[in-house]
């Protein structure tokens, strides 16, 4: 039986401005298991990134309010509860992240080599000779050409997809049960991404993680995910496998995102479908179904109520009124 190392449930994430709290995330409740990925997709703005630094308390307590009905825990041990020391520990050691913007995540006046060295040091105890060495088994484990004389660069000396693949080798240093990973090809060329995106995967298995990945791109969910949530406005719209995402998408605004994918094999001369609007602002999120007034199908019912979460065919779960009983009764 494969285990539990992510379990989220009924996380909401708001935050303050002019003393009113608007919240970013709502009722995002999902499970990972022990070497599986996890995608997490949707348009910018839609609370992916939120999600998961909310999880890692990245976010700024001066004007973030996480609700105290949320429960993130990573092997049973419930992280809302730390203490900011505990969760330092925590951070690298059991979860590590990638961000898709390894320029701003590296430290521009410190060499590779130190920034490196630094989680063997911290989180492993290591004197720096040995966490030195390590350091250099890292960096040749991800491919880093010359890894002897790219310990003594900084990070501007560096092209990007070395800077990500530096970023990789850091964040699994310490072998974390959990890799986060923000966009980490976003910046990169088409050849470039592919490899950093092999290198994730390959690294998984061997090290025997589990990836929590975030993108925009369809394209990487469906070579790098075994599940996949669909995100809109910050709540969770769709949560299925990969395979049953893509056969069969249920939510009216993943079918659009589907569709407004170019197919190379396709004969057709049809423009790209586009969904009409933009994802509303925390400050004007509609009173029903946020995703109503940009969808087609939506009716009176889908504007006066947001519908819960339900299993529309074996665990294939969807937050859409067309699934539901209501549905079919509005229609008589």
């Amino acid at each position: 039986m494969e285990s539990t190392v992510l379990n989220v449930n009924n996380l909401k994430v708001g935050f303050w401005s002019d003393k009113e709290l608007f919240y970013a995330v709502q009722d995002v409740s999902f499970s990972l298991q022990r070497g599986k990925t996890l995608g997490i997709v949707g348009e910018s703005g839609c609370g992916k990134s939120v999600t998961c630094l909310s999880m890692l308390k990245l976010l700024s307590e001066r004007n973030t309010k996480i609700d105290d009905e949320s429960s993130v825990k990573i092997h049973d041990r419930e992280l809302t509860e730390v203490s900011k020391k505990e969760m330092c520990r925590i951070r690298g050691n059991e979860i590590a992240m990638i961000f898709q913007d390894s320029m701003t995540s590296l430290n521009p006046v410190m060499t590779i080599e130190k920034q490196m060295m630094e989680p063997f040091i911290i989180h492993q105890n290591m004197k720096k000779k040995q966490a030195r060495q390590k350091a250099l088994e890292m960096l040749k484990k991800v491919g880093i050409p010359s890894p002897e004389a790219k310990m003594k660069q900084y990070p501007h000396q560096l092209s990007g997809g070395q800077r990500q693949r530096i970023m990789i080798a850091m964040a699994l240093s310490c072998k974390p049960s959990l890799l986060i990973c923000d966009e980490p090809t976003t910046a990169l060329d088409v050849t470039i991404q592919a490899q950093i995106l092999k290198l994730i995967n390959r690294l998984k298995y061997e090290m025997n993680s589990s990836v929590l990945l975030i993108t925009h791109d369809m394209g990487v969910i469906s070579e790098m995910a075994d599940n996949v949530i669909v995100m809109y406005a910050g709540k969770i719209v769709e949560y299925t496998s990969v395979n049953d995402l893509f056969k069969n998408p249920l939510h009216p605004y993943t079918v659009g995102l589907m569709k407004s994918i170019p197919d190379i094999d396709s004969d057709s001369e049809e423009e790209l479908e586009v969904i009409p609007g933009s994802v509303p602002m925390l400050y004007e999120l509609p009173e029903g179904c946020f995703f109503a007034p940009r969808c087609k199908y939506a009716k009176d019912l889908c504007h006066k109520k947001c519908p819960a979460m339900i299993d529309a065919d074996n665990g294939h779960l969807v937050r859409c009124w067309k699934y539901h009983e209501e549905w079919k009764k509005e229609d008589k």
